[in-house]
Order: structure tokens, then sequence, then C-alpha cells
């Protein structure tokens, strides 16, 4: 099955090539991560995750049709923006507030555009129906810069590891309401129209 067989499953929502890629570049992708950027073996397993979950938005949503390089590439091309993302996050040690959060974090920028205001409302509003723990871990987390073991002991989690998983599956949740939401408001705009 070449590359962009691959992805056309994946857009049709085929679990096992999904598992597939994520098998296939993990321990490579986690030994370069951890050899190039100084990562520990936690970190560079929770960027892969985040890796994986992108690359599978992207494929659904359409931002990747088709490979103009390889998959290994795509991956760790991510991989790369991710540590760097991280890294100057780490330099700066401030809070965000939610505003800036939702703008970086869920709202693409390729989508703003004049009606801007309308995505930042619906992207709140995704955040509002992601309901609690996950609003609260993601609060924690991103905007008063909480580590995973002070959120393990915050929302008695067994530990910090256990902290990372729900917070990626957290992430994922939100990125799904903020489509529907998106695509509800499409849908009304247009009908409106």
């Amino acid at each position: 099955m070449s590359e962009n067989q691959i992805i056309e499953q994946i857009r049709r929502g085929g679990q096992a090539e999904l598992g597939f890629v994520y098998e296939t570049y993990r321990s490579e992708f986690l030994q370069w991560i951890m050899r190039e950027y100084q990562c520990s073996a936690d970190d560079a397993k929770d960027i892969y995750q985040v890796t994986i979950l992108i690359f599978q938005d992207n494929v659904k949503s359409g931002k990747l049709v088709h490979m103009l390089s390889t998959i290994k590439t795509y991956l760790f091309g991510i991989g790369k923006n991710l540590v760097k993302e991280n890294m100057r996050k780490a330099k700066r040690h401030t809070p965000i507030n939610q505003e800036k959060w939702l703008k970086e974090y869920l709202i693409d920028d390729a989508e703003t555009s004049p009606v801007e205001e309308d995505v930042f409302s619906t992207a709140k509003k995704a955040l509002k129906k992601l309901g609690q723990p996950c609003q609260k871990l993601i609060e924690l987390f991103y905007y008063e810069k909480k580590s995973m073991e002070e959120i393990s002991s915050i929302l008695n989690y067994k530990n910090a590891e256990t902290a990372k998983n729900q917070k990626c599956k957290c992430m994922a949740r939100l990125r799904k309401i903020f489509e529907q939401e998106m695509t509800n408001t499409t849908i009304t705009t247009t009908t409106t129209l």
C-alpha cells in the first residue's frame, strides 16, 4: 500500500492504517527526539502521542491530502515543531490567558479571517462544552503552568503519566468538539443566508 493510499484510508477512519503508522515510526522517532533535543523518555512519548494526533487531525480535516514527502518526514517535522514550541514556552514560564491559548492551540491560523471573533467565540464554547475534569486539567496545565505531578495530585490521578495521557485525550476531544461547533456554525450561517 502506498503512503497516499494509507492517508486515504486514515481519512476514511482506518484505525488499522493509523496503528500501522504509529508502530512503524514510534521507536525511531523516540530515539531521534531524545538524541536531538535531549528530551526525557516520558517527554518524547508525549510528543509522539501529540504528533500522531496532529497527523490524524491534518488527514481527517483535509489539510494533508497527498504526501509531498514521506510520512516519516512529515511526522518528524511535526515533532520538531512541537519540541521547539515547548522550548519557547519553557523559557517564558508565564501563564497564558484563555484567549491566547485558544488562538494558539485550537484555532488554525489559516481559518482566521474577518470572522475571527466568531471563531474565537466558537472555541470558547467548545472549551465550556468539554466539561470536567478535562476543562480543569487543560486550565491547570496551559493557563496555570502546573506540572503533571501537581495536576495528578490536584485532580487525584494515579500518577503524572496518567495525567499526561488524560491531557492528550482531552485535547483530542476538545479539537473534535471545536470542529463540530465550527461545522454547526457554518451550517447555521449558510442556512440563514
